[in-house]
């Protein structure tokens, strides 16, 4: 199934704010202002290396500003910390990005992100030569990236020809001793680490690289240090976003460096890197489309990075199987039972765990519509969440809509606790009530919901079975069949009636007729825990047969039950010929059936173990 929440929804995102018309491109530098207006791209990228991406993500365009992150990060690499902090501070300037913001007393630049500090961080980066120096900067975008990068010429020598205040700052560094090399080769590589080409794409790659601790989550490359990726990601947190800064990261929250060619990156860190690409600019110098999109992004899905409860969630997924491999406690007739693995690949199940948030849920997403792509009902059980942010509640809502369009049934189970939660789904999706989404209480019953459902289609549901049709008679002859039903004695049990209680004798075996029965054993608090269920054309008692021990748990009618009972005393009593064969083929049968659900048994727990 190629449906996908996440994808759907940056493109609707994408449809809204297309429109977005304020703003004016960057008229600065003359070559800027060739851009198309109407260029609009978002993309983001997991952790996980899930990509999704939207509208012109893919179109070329100048990293500007955005760079200034890059090479600090390559700065701190080659002089450590306090070197670098000896020539750059980290204090938010509060004004534009081309201020001159220098401490008065030293000429320190306030920050690595306005244009003066990232004019002396570029003279920290390591190189005999500007070119050689420019050549380290270019093989780190390349680990970024997982490509290779070049420059746009005409935006280079553009920003070069036009960049009288940046050479006025960058001479005001070399008086104050920040450079100390000669600055116009210093600003050079300024103005080339400014041109350097990329895509909305590549954007949201770097931010993911830093999302995943300095690591390329899809080529396992490290771009950056990890030591040195706090250090980044928060001058991009408090610094990124120039005199907006403090608003965006009221307002958004996630680390984020914009740039004059329209690009904005944001990062969540252990979870994903954000871009938008856009270039019409606001009256600070950031993207208008990208500032309006990520406000959205970071409200439907909760993002805000002081919001408490943050996990990587690498585990979310505690186990994932199918009826096929982990049926339901309902036992059923060989046919049934027969057809049932045959067909229960197409009812999967997902027990989740631990907190579900941006990232998390996006896993869970994904693994869906995987099992989708086999599975006609997918059960979600939340028994062991502990945390559902408001935006995974958005994000499940979703996934619910969409597979549901597709033909599937979505069952959520576990959340009898989880009151904001339905809440909020039962609103997002609007009609609940016609839908088996919330029904069924835990995991068993809704698996055997929908062994119902398969069995239904196939028109194998059974309601009642004759003796002939019971597992435990296979292979009777038709005078042993006669000799067995002349032993056998009818009972009826209304619906809440004990067929047997824990520590009755073990004396009878109960072939079911019609209705249903639970096998239980009392828990806390007056409730009882189902081990098995047990329908029309089969029969519960057998291991007394074997050892004549006391009956283990409550049998209780869960409807109106007629079966056929016997008692082994009369069976034994037989020492014909014939009353040997059927002891012999009774107890045949009975191990048969228990191999089989030993056999189930290791299957299951080899399932839940992976």
């Amino acid at each position: 199934m190629s449906v996908n929440y996440l994808q759907s929804y940056l493109e609707s995102l994408h449809q809204s704010y297309a429109n977005i018309n304020e703003g004016e491109v960057a008229n600065y530098i003359p070559e800027l202002m060739k851009a198309n207006p109407q260029w609009f791209g978002i993309a983001l990228i997991t952790v996980d290396g899930h990509v999704y991406q939207v509208g012109d993500s893919r179109q070329s365009f100048t990293i500007q500003s955005i760079s200034k992150a890059i090479t600090y990060g390559i700065a701190l690499e080659d002089n450590g910390i306090e070197a670098v902090l000896n020539k750059v501070d980290v204090e938010p300037s509060g004004e534009a990005f081309n201020s001159i913001s220098l401490e008065p007393d030293t000429g320190r630049p306030r920050n690595p992100m306005i244009n003066a500090g990232a004019i002396a961080t570029v003279s920290l980066v390591r190189g005999d030569s500007p070119d050689e120096k420019f050549y380290r900067m270019l093989k780190c975008y390349e680990r970024y990236l997982g490509r290779t990068v070049s420059i746009d010429e005409d935006v280079y020598h553009s920003e070069k020809s036009t960049g009288h205040r940046n050479r006025a700052i960058a001479y005001l560094l070399r008086n104050s001793n920040i450079i100390e090399r000669d600055t116009d080769e210093v600003l050079d590589v300024y103005f080339k680490q400014c041109s350097i080409l990329v895509t909305c794409r590549d954007l949201a790659m770097i931010g993911v690289t830093l999302a995943n601790n300095g690591v390329n989550p899809i080529t396992g490359v490290r771009a950056l240090n990890s030591h040195y990726v706090p250090k980044v990601l928060s001058v991009m947190s408090s610094c990124g976003m120039y005199d907006y800064s403090g608003a965006w990261v009221y307002e958004v929250g996630m680390p984020a460096k914009s740039g004059v060619g329209g690009g904005i990156v944001a990062v969540l860190p252990g979870q994903f890197g954000l871009a938008v690409f856009s270039p019409k600019l606001d009256e600070r110098g950031n993207s208008s489309r990208g500032i309006a999109a990520c406000k959205k992004i970071s409200a439907d899905f909760g993002l805000h990075m002081f919001r408490t409860g943050r996990s990587t969630a690498s585990s979310v997924i505690h186990a994932s199987y199918t009826a096929a491999n982990v049926p339901s406690k309902r036992n059923r007739n060989i046919e049934q039972t027969q057809l049932l693995a045959e067909l229960g690949h197409e009812a999967a199940v997902l027990e989740l765990q631990g907190e579900l948030i941006f990232a998390s849920t996006e896993i869970v997403i994904c693994e869906v519509l995987k099992l989708a792509e086999h599975a006609n009902y997918l059960i979600l059980d939340f028994t062991r969440a502990i945390t559902i942010s408001d935006g995974a509640d958005n994000m499940l809502a979703g996934l619910i809509q969409s597979v549901s369009t597709q033909g599937k049934t979505v069952i959520l189970t576990g959340i009898w606790d989880k009151y904001e939660m339905v809440r909020r789904i039962k609103k997002a999706i609007g009609h609940t009530d016609e839908m088996p989404l919330l029904k069924c209480n835990d995991i068993d019953s809704a698996l055997e919901w929908c062994e119902d459902q398969l069995l239904s289609e196939k028109a194998c549901a059974v309601s009642e079975a004759p003796l002939a049709k019971q597992n435990y008679l296979t292979g009777f002859t038709v005078e042993e069949f006669e000799i067995l039903e002349s032993m056998l004695e009818q009972r009826v049990y209304k619906e809440g009636t004990y067929l047997c209680k824990e520590g009755d004798p073990g004396d009878y075996l109960f072939f079911i007729l019609s209705g249903q029965v639970s096998v239980t054993v009392p828990l806390s608090h007056r409730r009882h825990g189902r081990i098995s269920t047990i329908s029309a054309g089969s029969a519960f008692g057998e291991m007394a047969m074997l050892d004549r021990g006391k009956r283990s748990a409550d049998v209780i009618a869960d409807q109106n039950v007629v079966c056929l009972v016997l008692d082994y005393n009369r069976l034994e009593i037989d020492t014909s010929s014939l009353g040997m064969s059927i002891r012999w083929k009774l107890v045949t049968n009975i191990g048969r059936e228990l191999t089989r659900k030993l056999r189930q048994a290791t299957l299951e727990i080899k399932s839940l173990r992976t």
